[in-house]
């Protein structure tokens, strides 16, 4: 058996492990994982290359030559990473000691053609995280994240590792925020509670000018939210503190997310008036499905499985199009899926891959929900 911090594993995949521990009741604290559910949890991590080395030498130990499971898992990864050969090659050992037909392998679908399969791909492309040089530099950062913005046309901002800015630094984000804005340049953002939070660090019961650079990031940062009434209330605060007018309250549309939000209220308008007019399968009976990485990425997605299980005794979760639970938020997700089931409902995951069913499994949701795998072969 593998044990949950492998001497062959290090540095971050240690960590992991570690981390891992701290989920769940007292029973996790000394665990030894088996090789599936610690190869699920390197893989969870996106250590694709250590997870697929850990189930290669499992199948060629005596005592894991016959665990299925592991198997299944090293397909499921050669399908993630779209390596056909190697799935290929495993197939015909599998068909050999199995003495049945492996898995198919998938050529087509949402999950196969989506580029994060790929192990060295970024969730998104257009990505950047905001955080100070090796010489503790935040303002050449922010001149490079204005210019990345620009050249790829839109930008997720993640400003969780700042854990300090000057009034000079705050003045150079809020003008290139604005100036993005004002170019109508789709942005999205991460961690904006973190930064919100230094931000007001910086208040001080008596204004000084220097202190009103960070408002003036603060005010930027609810624009591009869309948070009205709190521009509003703080507007006050501001008027107030320094003895003049706020800045006036503007509206940002993100073209893109509009675009996707119309598309989806289409589409869920049409869904509606087919169900009313056929007697085809509805969510209820599929259950939610939830797709790509689960992330921190993904609130809306949970904000909107919270709602879907409000109403409903039984919640089921359809994971057919789930590529991977993301590590980092792995405990948030079985905080989700534990509230719910304390709310008196029975939670049912399906059609989960073996890789997310053994994650799953050692995270512990399997006390909280019911985890039906998919049928693999």
């Amino acid at each position: 058996m593998a044990t949950a911090t492998p001497s062959s594993i290090t540095g971050t995949r240690t960590g992991a492990h570690r981390a891992l521990a701290r989920v769940g009741t007292e029973e996790f604290h000394s665990m030894r994982l088996p090789a599936a559910q610690e190869a699920a949890v390197l893989y969870s991590a996106n250590h694709v290359d250590a997870a697929i080395g850990l189930l290669r030498t499992e199948i060629k130990e005596t005592a894991g030559k016959g665990n299925k499971q592991a198997w299944l898992m090293l397909f499921d990864l050669y399908q993630a990473a779209s390596n056909r050969a190697a799935f290929d090659e495993l197939s015909m050992l599998f068909t050999v000691k199995f003495e049945q037909s492996p898995p198919p392998w998938g050529e087509s679908g949402d999950a196969s053609a989506d580029p994060r399969r790929a192990p060295d791909s970024r969730e998104r492309k257009d990505l950047f995280v905001l955080k100070p040089n090796a010489s503790g530099d935040l303002a050449g950062e922010i001149e490079k994240f204005r210019a990345f913005a620009e050249l790829t046309g839109t930008v997720r901002l993640d400003v969780s590792k700042i854990t300090r800015i000057s009034a000079e630094e705050a003045t150079l984000l809020g003008n290139a925020l604005l100036l993005l804005r004002k170019r109508n340049l789709p942005m999205w953002f991460n961690n904006l509670v973190t930064l919100e939070t230094l931000l007001r660090s910086n208040f001080n019961e008596k204004a000084t000018e220097i202190e009103r650079y960070f408002w003036l990031l603060l005010f930027e940062l609810l624009i591009l939210q869309g948070k009205n009434q709190e521009f509003e209330d703080m507007g006050l605060e501001y008027a107030i503190a320094f003895e003049m007018s706020p800045p006036n309250w503007e509206t940002y549309v993100n073209s893109v997310a509009a675009t996707q939000a119309k598309a989806a209220g289409a589409a869920k308008t049409a869904a509606a008036a087919a169900s009313s007019h056929t007697a085809g399968p509805s969510r209820e009976d599929h259950g939610f499905p939830l797709k790509g990485v689960i992330s921190t990425a993904s609130a809306n997605q949970i904000a909107e499985l919270n709602g879907y299980a409000a109403n409903l005794q039984e919640v089921a979760i359809d994971t057919t199009k789930v590529l991977r639970i993301d590590f980092a938020f792995a405990s948030a997700f079985f905080e989700v899926v534990k509230g719910i089931q304390l709310a008196g409902k029975r939670v049912i995951f399906s059609n989960l891959n073996e890789l997310n069913a053994a994650l799953l499994e050692a995270f512990g949701f399997n006390r909280y929900a019911i985890l039906v795998r998919k049928k693999s072969i």
